[in-house]
């Protein structure tokens, strides 16, 4: 701390509202003048009342904006030290302008989980030093991966930089070709120069695997963070990571936030995913925030994935980022994949779910004491409930959206507010007692898994059997045990896990997430679909996987049985340009809900009247306003409201004047906005 004493003190309210959204002055009281530093949290009053609020202090000086006997006193700090580095300050400046939102909201983003609960606590100064790390051996390395490495060490080796920080390096790998070893090498070097590493993972299914293959090489170098922690246990591997005892921070998007002094890397391993984008306000891309976090700290900013998202890819063709390609499997032998056609199945009277191909070979794995998976991108037993003597569907009141039937409970459940409905008898529209379970959830595979092979243990992987701390740890762990022969699930199992004895993989319906009314279904498919069928045969046992679908010519499902990437490309981005889609364009999406629809739906009409009042629509494409794809969550309508444009900066500048001319002319009570540029699906 410098023997600098400042008088006064620039804070950001822990209250998420536009109309405060910036810095305010207060004095620095002599008592706090010796212990204030920049990025320490304080109790601040505010506004006619005085009343108590948190807030953070992202400036100090000497000299006050107004007259300082206006000026208010901060009333303590909290906390014996800052949560937030310059570093950190300026990547939350970063986001706030990037997703359109507030200081407040970033902030607290930023912050550890877990924190508001130490709020009165004081540590130890002396730091807990990290046990030394030492090298292992590594396993010998495929000439690829040792070419790909040298690129990439070389990036390492050059930190921190003098000049510009280093491109993005994306590692284009087949499933089964050996990224996590690089990941693990990369790893090394940064800690051999005294610098940490951030891993970012997709799913919290794949964090216990990660987590065990970091630990066998790194020790206790390496720590942990994912939602289904405590906030207690949150905000203590925070603090490992802030107090030097870990050098490795393993999670999903938010251990982005790790706070390392020293960040020499950061790895985000299945870059494509969808989950890497937050959902909740700040609306923010771990990938995006991994290279401005990489600009601002010289850190080498690493994407890996078998399947790239088509805008990574584009920026690589483009050369606007490095890329490295790792085209054979460390064990050379890639998975045979066929493609069944279901309508052929149902011809010859098969009323199964499963094609009789996929059912002969799941008794062969079975004789031979394999393992198979069985993938299937949605839950619950049956995915509506209809009549088939009037053809009503059974829907939620309050979200506009099918019922999902739960054979467990016997129950109807909303899978997006939680309600729930008891089965019904009779057709509540029509009194008709032609009431037909339609469709196929994960629930409904595994029934009918065991009604072919009653004597065989099976383990289903969704969102219901996970829930608890460690439901992804117990069930993944099991079956790496051989307690079950058939493991079912859904997208948490599609990627990254390591089964040495998983030989078959069968996808159960290929077909759902073409038609999802998005315009990357295609890209989703095949990502899915090449991602699960590199599940099967990753140690020396050969691979089998069996494609079932409606739609075998389909560009998605030909290129992924091929395992051709390239040539999926090609094709994509051949249908982006001719539409004009990301990455030939960006969207900005305006989306509002309230309990009128009436209201969003003029409110959405007032901001197209102005944007095509501005005299610019030459420029821009506006679509809508239209419902959103669900309509109704909670009692509130949502209506959308998507403006297309060629360059992101201009797009942004035209949205926000428009945004803040719309907002002065319009009442908005009771309405929630969200402003989101690219969402990462269309909502």
């Amino acid at each position: 701390m410098s023997d600098f004493k400042a008088s006064y003190a620039d804070v950001i309210l822990s209250i998420p509202q536009k109309q405060i959204d910036r810095a305010f002055q207060y004095r620095v009281p002599d008592n706090l003048q010796d212990r204030i530093q920049t990025g320490m949290r304080a109790l601040v009053p505010f506004g006619p009342g005085g009343k108590q609020y948190e807030a953070t202090v992202v400036g100090l000086t000497d000299t006050a904006q107004i007259s300082a006997d206006k000026l208010k006193s901060l009333l303590d700090l909290i906390g014996d030290e800052p949560v937030f580095t310059a570093e950190m300050l300026a990547l939350t400046h970063w986001m706030r302008d990037k997703y359109y939102t507030t200081y407040a909201d970033c902030l607290k983003c930023v912050q550890p989980a877990g924190i508001q609960l130490k709020r009165k606590t004081r540590r130890d100064k002396t730091p807990v030093a990290a046990a030394p790390w030492q090298a292992a051996a590594a396993p010998r390395l495929t000439h690829e991966q040792e070419r790909a490495l040298a690129f990439i060490l070389e990036k390492i080796d050059n930190i921190p930089q003098t000049e510009a920080p280093p491109r993005p390096i994306l590692i284009h790998g087949v499933t089964g070709s050996g990224k996590t070893e690089i990941y693990l090498r990369l790893i090394e070097a940064a800690l051999r120069k005294g610098r940490q590493a951030i891993v970012l993972v997709p799913e919290i299914a794949l964090t216990p695997q990660t987590v065990s293959v970091f630990v066998s090489r790194l020790g206790d170098a390496v720590t942990v963070t994912h939602s289904r922690l405590s906030q207690g246990e949150r905000y203590e591997q925070w603090k490992k990571a802030r107090d030097g005892q870990a050098s490795v921070m393993i999670g999903p998007r938010s251990a982005i936030f790790a706070p390392f002094p020293k960040l020499g890397v950061i790895i985000i391993d299945e870059e494509h995913e969808h989950t890497y984008k937050s959902e909740s306000s700040p609306k923010y891309s771990a990938r995006e925030v991994a290279v401005e976090r990489g600009r601002i700290t010289g850190a080498a900013v690493v994407l890996g994935s078998a399947t790239p998202s088509l805008t990574t890819y584009y920026q690589a063709e483009s050369r606007l980022i490095d890329k490295v390609v790792l085209r054979e499997r460390v064990n050379q032998t890639p998975p045979e994949v066929s493609i069944v056609d279901m309508r052929l199945e149902l011809a010859r009277g098969n009323r199964s779910i499963f094609s009789m191909n996929l059912q002969k070979a799941l008794t062969e794995n079975i004789q031979a004491k394999k393992q198979s998976i069985l993938f299937l991108n949605r839950r619950g037993h049956s995915t509506f409930v209809s009549c088939r003597n009037c053809g009503e569907v059974l829907k939620c009141d309050n979200c506009s959206v099918n019922y999902t039937y739960h054979i467990a409970s016997d129950t109807l459940i909303c899978h997006y507010c939680g309600k729930k409905a008891p089965r019904p008898d009779l057709c509540p529209t029509c009194g008709s007692k032609y009431i037909k379970f339609f469709g196929v959830g994960t629930q409904k595979v595994e029934e009918e898994a065991l009604k072919l092979f009653p004597q065989e243990t099976v383990i289903r992987m969704d969102l219901d059997t996970t829930k608890g701390k460690r439901g992804h740890e117990k069930l993944l762990n099991a079956f790496r045990r051989g307690e079950a022969s058939i493991l079912i699930g859904t997208q948490m199992i599609a990627k990254g896990l390591d089964f040495p004895n998983v030989t078959l993989v069968g996808v159960i319906a290929a077909d759902v997430s073409l038609n999802n009314g998005d315009f990357r279904a295609g890209e989703t498919t095949f990502q899915l679909l090449t991602q699960v069928a590199g599940r099967a045969g990753r140690a020396q046992d050969p691979g089998r996987v069996f494609i079932q679908t409606y739609s075998p010519d389909h560009y998605s499902v030909v290129y992924a049985k091929e395992q051709n990437y390239e040539a999926f490309y090609a094709h994509e981005i051949a249908l982006r340009r001719q539409m004009v889609y990301p990455p030939f364009s960006h969207i900005f999406s305006v989306l509002l809900s309230g309990e009128s629809e009436k209201q969003i739906i003029q409110l959405l009409h007032g901001l197209l009247h102005i944007l095509k009042a501005s005299g610019r629509g030459g420029l821009f494409e506006f679509l809508g306003p239209a419902p959103a794809q669900i309509v109704k969550i909670n009692n509130r309508y949502r209506w959308k409201l998507l403006i297309k444009g060629e360059d992101e900066d201009s797009l942004k500048k035209f949205m926000m004047d428009c945004v803040g001319q719309w907002q002065t002319q319009h009442e908005m009570a009771n309405v929630t906005r969200q402003l989101t540029m690219d969402p990462s699906m269309m909502e």
